[in-house]
């Protein structure tokens, strides 16, 4: 297998996972036509862009599978923001079908990102999560995770949404 075949299969693995995810999380958040019509060939293209970059090694995707399906994964990178004072690994992204949230997926995922960024050196981990996205903020609160930040983000479309930075240490 070419490495463009290696990536090509990794982002259809994990694009339909995360605009499945978006579409569910993040309606009335995003627009509307974005997610049900722009969402799943962005996202492909992204990760097809962004495995490349993380294959350079300054990051790792893990996947979940249930009965041999992809249900779940999570992006972890090497922080390139420690400039700005963020500290710790940068937990990119951590998507679960939402027909199987609360099973433990999303916290054995982000178990694994935890042991990945402790092996690089990493006493903490980081991460954004919309603050509209209550379910998010209380899973990530019930798996001690605090907020140190709040920003606003540039959705697709143009709209402004709040950000909040959460951290957790390892």
């Amino acid at each position: 297998m070419t490495a463009d075949e290696k990536t090509n299969q990794i982002a259809s693995l994990i694009a339909p996972l995360h605009a499945r995810s978006w579409q569910s999380a993040y309606r009335g958040i995003m627009p509307d036509h974005f997610l049900d019509f722009v969402v799943e060939g962005e996202r492909l293209a992204h990760w097809r862009r962004r495995v490349r970059e993380l294959e350079e090694g300054n990051g790792e995707i893990f996947l979940a599978r249930l009965n041999d399906e992809p249900v779940g994964f999570l992006c972890i990178e090497a922080n390139e923001m420690a400039e700005t004072g963020i500290e710790g690994a940068y937990v990119n992204n951590l998507h679960v079908l939402p027909h199987l949230k609360r099973q433990g997926i999303g916290t054995a995922l982000l178990q694994h990102g935890a042991e990945w960024a402790r092996r690089q050196g990493y006493k903490s981990m980081f991460l954004f999560v919309f603050e509209d996205n209550t379910a998010a903020r209380a899973f990530y609160r019930a798996d001690g995770w605090h907020t140190v930040d709040r920003m606003m983000s540039e959705l697709p479309g143009g709209a402004l949404a709040a950000e909040l930075r959460l951290v957790k240490q390892i």
